[in-house]
């Protein structure tokens, strides 16, 4: 089937992290080998055919080979819009930061994945046409721009209720934050543009279009570094529109959020023309949050990222408004949430969607907390304007539904949208566990099989450990004691046996609450622990030094160097000009890859960053930066994966990242030598699939998987080509780790 040698895949059960997705493995098989207008595409079939027609034929010949979910859906992932049909309960959709949509057609009983094979599955907003609910628009690209966002590749268009997609153009603008429809002609849509996250671009501001996205008009336009943050229209007249301008960069070390050219502009004319509205807004404004109340349009609210104030409030169309509010609960973090909701038959009942769910009764001068037992960290909020009291939310936790206006949540735990960084794979019998770290949801564990005839359950998995997870192992010989991670470096040391925690960092305690330049050591937001493939005892932990641990995280000592740049210039408070913070989402100069030979006992790989890779042949002794043997990546690019090979000491794979540099090319090289020379086996990875992770086949040597954020990828030949891996159901989701495990033939 296949030229050249026969394919031959040993008996194997690849488990892959999907962010926003679930963890899943393969059954087991054994096969043989401003602007005028601008057109944009207009297919005349589904996505999913042209991909279909698109495939090499080593995807043809795995087409029918299955991928197993094994969970967990305790936990959602991050959620970045929720939208129901007006007076109909059954009817909900679900968008998701990089899992894609799903809908419910039974009120959240079940639900259906109904975006998945797209260009990318990353999604910022959605919006049904009110005179149409079956016309249903998806702006891709997550518009909530924390470290880990992914991206977008423009609007996508369904007239039959998300069964077909078609897209519709704006493939640059890389993150959609709002879509407005005319209430009255669906052919009239509004989307708002944010733009890149990483850097500047043109393809931002208001896009218009007349003709249900055959063409597209960019009415409203600042620069290349200002984007849309929000964007609503008056449902009583539609020749209003409002929308807020947003500039906006990210880099791996800090973020800037604000600006004076930005702010909130209104359209009379149906959003053919703006007009910039000062009158009472702060001069200084970051991100925005804008809402008509549908009750009376008179009313306008705003929302700020500001030092003057929180929520501003408008009683004659936006020509004028006055603070009604200082509360910076209801902003929070401003660049990450900053949204504001009105009730569709009261215009003093408002919503504040930040880190906690808010509500006022009285036009926004107070606020009082209705987050209930539901997750925090809330992106989404749809109320139903036929009855106000059904409300939808969502948050990094997932979705929940009130009935009685917020006053009590149900928690909708049946969709498997957690953000797994980070995966391992024991060993116990009969069943290994597999476990992982998520984003915002702590450490879990469970089984990659039951006994029971219903299959893995909710109540299977376990949580390890609280805070964003990332790294977790347990021990080889005692499964049930596990080392785990949350962000900036805390580890924890948890044993199932006795119930027993300790919290077992190198130096008593992890890294935050001030700049990475006035910390002992730096810790990244996911920083690296391993077990060594020669002693069931020894764990090594990456910071801006490595640690090794030889009684399996109970004492630390250090024995590197600091292997990064230390550059002072990118260890500095993160943010500005308005807010600034130290999560440690933003540490730089720091080990974010690390792995020890498994044929060569003290050799050991350590990749930063800020661009470096170091490596040791004598157990941490002495080490050798190897960066300046490579052509191809900028400097400075972060090394998001080393792979030293199982068939020498001298062969090693290492993957660049530089998506956060706006950069998202693949960048990935192997090495014959221990690292004097390098190949680049790149090949024919799709231009914006930067990887994250590369593994090598435990068995075959030529079999090379590749995590990327738009999909898994394999080469069968050593990095000479690459086909995607999704077999009969795996979406185009992000890959952020990689786990082989081998299984007995039966």
């Amino acid at each position: 089937m296949f030229p050249g040698k026969p394919l031959v895949v040993s008996f194997l059960l690849l488990v892959i992290l999907g962010q926003d997705g679930y963890v899943t493995r393969a059954q087991e098989v054994t096969p043989n080998a401003q602007a005028s207008p601008s057109p944009s595409p207009s297919p005349t079939s589904p996505i999913e055919s042209k991909q279909e027609q698109s495939k090499s034929p080593h995807e043809k010949a795995f087409e029918r080979i299955e991928w197993r979910s094994i969970g967990p859906a305790n936990m959602g992932g991050r959620t970045a819009d929720v939208e129901g049909v007006p007076g109909d309960p059954s009817t909900v959709y679900v968008a998701t930061g990089s899992g894609g949509l799903w809908k419910t057609t039974n009120g959240g009983v079940t639900w259906k994945p109904i975006f998945e094979r797209q260009g990318t599955i990353s999604i910022g907003d959605i919006a049904l046409a009110p005179s149409n609910t079956d016309v249903v628009w998806v702006g891709t690209g997550e518009s909530n721009t924390r470290n880990s966002v992914s991206f977008g590749d423009g609007v996508y268009k369904s007239t039959d209720a998300g069964k077909s997609w078609q897209h519709m153009g704006l493939r640059d603008s890389e993150r959609i934050s709002a879509i407005a429809i005319h209430p009255q002609n669906p052919e009239v849509v509004y989307v708002g543009a944010l733009g890149h996250a990483f850097g500047p671009n043109e393809e931002r501001g208001v896009f218009m279009t007349t003709d249900g996205g055959k063409t597209w008009t960019r009415t409203l336009y600042v620069d290349r570094e200002h984007g849309v943050s929000d964007l609503d229209i008056d449902p009583t007249n539609p020749n209003i529109l409002y929308a807020a301008m947003w500039s906006f960069e990210r880099k791996p070390w800090t973020h800037r959020s604000g600006s004076e050219k930005g702010g909130v502009f209104k359209s009379i004319d149906g959003g053919r023309t703006w007009k910039k509205l000062t009158t009472g807004l702060p001069k200084l404004i970051g991100r925005i949050g804008v809402r008509v109340a549908p009750s009376n349009p008179n009313v306008v609210y705003a929302i700020v990222e500001a030092k003057e104030g929180t929520l501003y409030r408008s009683d004659d169309r936006g020509e004028t408004f006055r603070r009604v509010s200082e509360d910076t609960r209801i902003v929070s973090r401003g660049f990450y949430y900053t949204t504001v909701r009105v009730d569709p038959l009261n215009e003093d009942r408002v919503y504040g969607v930040a880190s906690g769910l808010f509500v006022s009764i009285d036009g926004g001068r107070t606020f009082r907390a209705i987050t209930g037992r539901t997750h925090i960290d809330y992106h989404a909020f749809w109320a139903d304007p036929k009855n106000p009291k059904r409300l939808w939310q969502g948050q990094d936790g997932g979705i929940a539904v009130s009935y009685d206006g917020g006053e009590s949540w149900e928690y909708v735990n049946n969709i498997p949208l957690g953000q797994f960084y980070q995966i391992h794979a024991d060993n116990r019998l009969p069943f290994y566990y597999v476990m992982g770290g998520l984003q915002d949801n702590g450490s879990w564990t469970g089984p990659s099989r039951t006994r029971e005839p219903a299959g893995i359950l909710n109540d299977d998995w376990r949580m390890v450990s609280f805070g964003d997870g990332f790294y977790v192992i347990n021990h080889p010989d005692e499964p049930e004691l596990y080392l785990s991670e949350s962000q900036g470096g805390n580890i924890a040391r948890t044993d199932f046996r006795t119930r027993e925690q300790q919290a077992v960092n190198p130096w008593g305690r992890g890294s935050g609450g001030g700049p990475a330049a006035g910390q002992k050591y730096r810790f990244n937001w996911n920083s690296p622990i391993i077990a060594s493939p020669h002693d069931k005892n020894t764990v090594y932990f990456g910071g801006n030094v490595v640690f090794k641990s030889a009684d399996f995280g109970k004492t630390w000592e250090q024995i590197s160097p600091d292997l990064t740049t230390n550059d002072p210039e990118k260890q500095k408070d993160a943010g500005g000009p308005i807010a600034f913070e130290n999560s440690t989402a933003e540490y730089h100069t720091t080990i974010i890859s690390l792995a020890e030979s498994p044929v060569q006992k003290g050799q050991l790989w350590a990749g930063t960053d800020d661009g470096n890779l170091q490596l040791s042949n004598d157990g941490g002794k002495n080490w050798s930066n190897l960066i300046r043997n490579f052509s191809g990546p900028a400097p400075n690019s972060p090394v998001s994966h080393v792979e030293p090979s199982r068939t020498g000491g001298q062969v090693a794979y290492v993957a660049f990242d530089r998506h956060m540099l706006d950069d998202f090319r693949p960048y990935v090289f192997k090495t014959s030598d221990a690292g004097k020379t390098w190949q680049n086996i790149s090949g024919n990875l799709p231009a914006k699939a930067y990887v994250q992770v590369v593994r090598e086949d435990p068995r075959n040597a030529s079999l090379l998987y590749a995590g990327t954020e738009i999909g898994l990828f394999v080469s069968y030949t050593a990095g000479g080509e690459w086909v995607a891996l999704n077999l009969k159901n795996l979406p185009n989701v992000s890959v952020h780790d990689i786990r082989s495990t081998r299984v007995k033939t039966i």
